[in-house]
């Protein structure tokens, strides 16, 4: 009988605890949101931050586009990236996005100043 009482009082406070966390989640809101339409010329502005701790600013016309985006990742690291959308591509940065290796540049740079091989000339069998 004590047995069942405690397996009950187990059952009973992780059906709370996942309850409250699945309710938490389902809970999160947007707190503050400001957004200037594009206007005739296009150019636009938002912001918004959510209850969770995402917050994010973006303006842009049809030339292209700023922003930066912050939030906290599952790990529970602060995350913060700039980006910028134009001619040139999507173009983010920020620390936790990887930067391409030194050697990895090295090599791109020689391929880009030398000749293609010919491979069947280069075979001689």
């Amino acid at each position: 009988m004590m047995m069942c009482s405690l397996f009950g009082k187990l059952l009973l406070a992780f059906a709370v605890a996942s309850t409250t966390a699945h309710a938490a989640a389902l809970f999160d809101r947007t707190i503050y949101y400001h957004n200037t339409p594009p206007n005739a010329a296009g150019h636009y502005r938002y912001e918004f931050q959510t209850s969770n701790g995402i917050t994010t600013k973006a303006a842009g016309n049809e030339h292209g586009a700023v922003g930066v985006v912050q939030y906290v990742s599952l790990e529970g690291i602060p995350i913060t990236f700039t980006y910028v959308a134009d001619a040139n591509g999507y173009q983010p940065e920020g620390a936790h996005i990887p930067v391409v290796p030194l050697h990895v540049l090295r090599q791109l740079e020689y391929i880009r100043t030398h000749p293609a091989v010919d491979e069947r000339r280069s075979r001689r069998w």
